[in-house]
């Protein structure tokens, strides 16, 4: 039986940080829980990820890690030719941790981090071509399912941000503005 999906305006993503109660959370995976629990504070205060928490209705929901890195283009099944990959390096975000609680599994968080996940490449304050993962056997179709596929020789998977931006952008203005015909274009 499919499970409801929570709706995103029950959702909200906040930086980690010490005055969060993360003791209920379980994702069902200790290794996932430990980090939180146990790590995730530490390695970001010493610049080696940064994590957000996802809450629902005030709650620990879920949680992601991301953390920079790059990709070699001979590890990409995308850069064929040197006309479409003209670098040797790529910069990527790689997803160091992804988990949602146990308890809310089915309903639409994981995708909610993802998608904030591929938001921070396309958004962030610096260049990034690539979104990486390296996932448990367990989260390998829910990554294929948003197109993930694998780099050459490795069980890391990539997302081509350059692709996922042309499929994701908008057929009409997000901006009320524009939608508006007395609205005037005026540089100022």
């Amino acid at each position: 039986m499919a499970r409801e999906k929570i709706s995103p305006e029950e959702l909200s993503i906040e930086p980690l940080n010490a005055r969060f109660n993360l003791t209920p959370f379980d994702s069902g995976e200790e290794d996932l829980n430990e980090f939180l629990k146990q790590d995730a504070l530490g390695e970001q205060q010493i610049l080696l990820n940064k994590t957000h928490i996802c809450f629902c209705r005030d709650r620990v929901a879920g949680y992601i890690a991301l953390v920079a890195d790059s990709v070699r283009v001979d590890r990409l099944d995308d850069c064929e030719s040197t006309d479409t990959c003209k670098y040797p390096i790529y910069p990527c975000l790689l997803i160091a941790r992804l988990a949602v609680d146990k308890r809310l599994h089915g309903r639409g968080l994981g995708t909610y981090l993802l998608l904030f996940a591929i938001g921070a490449a396309l958004d962030g304050p610096i260049g990034c071509r690539y979104l990486v993962v390296d996932p448990k056997d367990d989260a390998v179709k829910f990554y294929e399912d948003f197109g993930f596929r694998y780099l050459k020789k490795s069980h890391r998977m990539f997302l081509n941000i350059r692709e996922a931006a042309m499929q994701l952008k908008p057929l009409e203005s997000l901006d009320p503005w524009m939608d508006d015909p007395s609205y005037e274009n005026r540089s100022g």
